[in-house]
């Protein structure tokens, strides 16, 4: 049985231009292959570039006070500070709104984010709920539809985890003890005297010229 009939065709000269318009357009199509997967990896890279900075900031010592302030409150049964709640609140509604948009890439986010997500919504929940009574059923709605979103894609790769109000109530010590303590080793850092190469210079010359010997009274 003839699965391709070459009778009649023509790769060089007349005939052959069905041929060489074939080849271009195998070029053409790997080609774009080719910058469809550099647009792709480059898009990839600026997004995982995006969630490192905004992983810095939630990590930072000034971020590390607000979210302390608010899980102090919590412990304590009173109202969250309202602008450790709107500092905290406000980093997620801007991740959530970059990732709804099309501006970040959702599962990279949630790769990254997951955890902090869920259990921050969980705690701000309250907080949330007395802000739209103030400001607008619309305030911190991106943030509510990533704190949907993230676990239902944890579901789909086996995620068992809740973090829902039982789980914060009983991790809230370790959450409290977490934030304090690298709260103290920033501290700690800024506390550190470093000494300047002139006088570590100083320091090692004078350590080495002899002192003068005493006389014998």
């Amino acid at each position: 049985m003839t699965l391709i009939n070459t009778k009649g065709m023509a790769f060089i000269g007349p005939g052959s231009e069905w041929f060489w318009a074939a080849l271009q357009f195998t070029a053409l199509l790997i080609t774009f292959i080719a910058i469809y997967r550099q647009l792709r990896i480059a898009r990839s890279a600026s997004a995982v570039g995006q969630i490192a900075e905004y992983r810095t900031q939630f990590d930072g010592e000034r971020m590390r006070r607000q979210r302390l302030a608010i899980l102090v409150a919590v412990r304590d049964g009173i109202q969250i500070p309202e602008s450790a709640g709107e500092a905290v609140g406000n980093f997620f509604e801007a991740l959530a709104t970059l990732g709804r948009n099309g501006h970040l890439d959702v599962r990279v986010l949630s790769s990254a984010m997951s955890h902090p997500a869920k259990i921050w919504w969980t705690v701000l929940e309250p907080f949330v709920m007395s802000s739209r009574a103030e400001w607008g059923a619309d305030t911190y709605t991106d943030f509510e539809w990533l704190a949907g979103a993230i676990p239902r894609m944890d579901r789909r790769a086996g995620g068992t985890v809740p973090f829902d109000a039982a789980w914060v109530a009983t991790q809230l010590p370790n959450m409290i003890e977490m934030n304090q303590e690298a709260i103290r080793v920033e501290q700690a850092l800024r506390s550190v005297v470093i000494a300047t190469p002139d006088e570590v210079g100083t320091t090692q010359s004078n350590a080495a010229t002899p002192g003068p010997t005493p006389s014998p009274g």
